[in-house]
């Protein structure tokens, strides 16, 4: 069970390292980090038939194209930020939380963005996808530096 544990635990901090764009100095487990997310964003590129650019969509601001977005919720429901086509505030700040815990002022803006965005997100899509920018939109707005812009 512990193993098991720690293999979530670390699948949700490189897939949190993707989606939120923490760029720090380059160390081993940096490095593994950026390849267990770039190996997750090609399963969820391989789950929505998208192609390379359909990726590097990802670093302008959202709205994104269809498959972009799709590939948005592809990693957002494997970190468990969207469960069941819906945001979740509890799911934002468990992947956040690795990232900010040792800084209590940025935990506080974390909670924050996540409630904000429990009450904004619109969950009444026109496409399959749009939760994917409905959901990114919101927490660029609330929280810019998390977008992976590099």
């Amino acid at each position: 069970m512990y193993v098991y544990r720690y293999m979530i635990a670390f699948h949700t901090l490189c897939v949190v390292y993707y989606v939120v764009g923490q760029h720090e100095k380059e160390s081993k487990f940096g490095e593994i980090v950026k390849r267990t997310v770039i190996a997750t964003a090609h399963t969820c590129m391989d789950h929505v038939n998208a192609t390379v650019k359909d990726l590097e969509n990802l670093r302008e601001e959202p709205p994104y194209p269809e498959k972009s977005a799709c590939i948005v919720i592809c990693l957002l429901e494997k970190i468990g930020v969207v469960k069941n086509n819906k945001y979740s505030k509890l799911g934002f700040m468990t992947a956040v939380t690795p990232l900010v815990f040792t800084n209590r002022k940025k935990l506080e803006h974390m909670k924050t963005v996540s409630e904000n965005c429990d009450r904004e997100v619109n969950h009444k899509q026109e496409t399959p996808c749009q939760l994917g920018n409905e959901v990114t939109t919101c927490i660029f707005k609330y929280a810019p530096e998390l977008h992976f812009k590099s």
